[in-house]
């Protein structure tokens, strides 16, 4: 109940500081409380969500992001206050069995389709965490897409059951 009460206020916060000019930086909430989308398109950002963790330390956040649109889109820039440095990660399969993970400069988000940030995949990775985060501790995630443009969203801290 805290966390959707949070989410509620910072979203609530967020939509009355945006600037009508630039509907395409507007966020709004759907019905859910879980769910984003960017006014006037239907594009979907649901359940953002991100990892507890240390001050100087790395963490990362998950999400799904809908693009029901008729192009492909692509997700090329993420930023955060949360760390020194946010990144687009994804996780592979290296030699004998070993998992890594690596930096992408971008992430396609292909039309009529659903990409899904999460553990053991794609995800936003946070470099050098600015302070201690814990179980609903929440800030701002900023992400630029090439056609959609800017989207700044409320992270909150949660646990891999989120996903």
């Amino acid at each position: 109940m805290k966390k959707i009460f949070l989410l509620i206020i910072l979203t609530v916060v967020f939509i009355t500081s945006c600037d009508d000019k630039k509907p395409a930086e507007e966020l709004k909430q759907t019905e859910t409380k879980e769910d984003f989308h960017l006014s006037e398109m239907p594009f979907i950002i649901s359940n953002p969500w991100m990892r507890a963790g240390a001050q100087n330390r790395n963490s990362a956040a998950f999400m799904k992001i809908t693009n029901n649109t008729e192009v492909n889109d692509t997700l090329f820039s993420v930023q955060s206050d949360l760390a020194k440095a946010t990144e687009i990660h994804e996780t592979y399969e290296k030699e004998n069995d070993m998992m890594g993970m690596r930096h992408l400069e971008y992430l396609v988000i292909p039309s009529k389709s659903v990409v899904e940030l999460k553990p053991g995949s794609f995800h936003i990775m946070f470099i050098g965490l600015k302070k201690d985060f814990g179980i609903g501790d929440s800030g701002k995630l900023t992400l630029e897409f090439k056609n959609s443009g800017k989207v700044q969203l409320p992270v909150t801290v949660g646990t891999v059951t989120n996903d």
